[in-house]
């Protein structure tokens, strides 16, 4: 029976490490690539409205811009939030899914094995029942 190459099963360990990395290092930067766009606009759009407001000629318009900027500003809440939660749904998954196809590599190495030894002990076995006939 064959055994392992243990370079082998070292480098296929250290493969399935790093993509599990890799799948982490995605998904953070997505966090804040989503958290500098968050801050982006968030910027931007207080800004446009200290300017309408400094512009403003009235209590009216001073209110209308204040309650425009409060709606888009959860508008823009809701929004990220949803791809928050996109983000933060798809992470666990992406994770495991590195350390499924790990596992499934294992369960498949070890059916394998226990195949080729099954094999070998039948072998043998017919093998030893015939010697001791031919004894």
């Amino acid at each position: 029976m064959a055994q392992p190459d243990p370079q082998a099963t070292a480098a296929t360990g250290i493969d399935m490490a790093m993509n599990g990395v890799t799948a982490t290092s995605k998904n953070l930067q997505a966090f804040a690539t989503e958290i500098a766009q968050m801050s982006k606009q968030s910027l931007e759009h207080a800004t446009e409205a200290a300017e309408k407001l400094r512009n403003a000629h009235g209590i009216e318009e001073v209110m209308a811009i204040q309650t425009s900027f409060v709606k888009e500003a959860f508008e823009h809440a809701a929004q990220h939030t949803r791809k928050f939660t996109e983000l933060m749904s798809a992470f666990p998954m992406e994770l495991t899914k590195t350390y499924q196809e790990a596992w499934m590599k294992a369960v498949n190495a070890a059916a394998k094995t226990t195949e080729t030894a099954s094999q070998t002990v039948a072998a043998n076995v017919e093998r030893f029942s015939e010697s001791i006939r031919k004894s």
